[in-house]
């Protein structure tokens, strides 16, 4: 399996429908898995359950700014925020 790396996560299946779609009008090949996250400030922090987006690190920045162009850039993940 090809090396992946995190561009998106998707915190309800309207917001991971439309990156679906979006992706596959762009022919990205990617993949769809199960992905805790955290939303809200330090101590009000609550876990949620999402749909974390992979992509081939050739495409990622591409994927990125495709996504935040359509509005929806809170779910955005960036290089820095990659797990090590």
């Amino acid at each position: 399996m090809a090396s992946r790396e995190r561009v998106f996560i998707a915190a309800n299946v309207r917001e991971a429908e439309f990156v679906e779609r979006l992706l596959d009008e762009e022919a990205i090949e990617y993949e769809v898995r199960p992905e805790v996250f955290e939303r809200g400030v330090m101590l009000g922090a609550t876990c949620f359950q999402g749909l974390l987006f992979e992509v081939l690190p050739g495409q990622a920045d591409y994927c990125r700014k495709l996504i935040e162009k359509s509005g929806l850039g809170h779910g955005v993940i960036y290089e820095s925020e990659q797990l090590a």
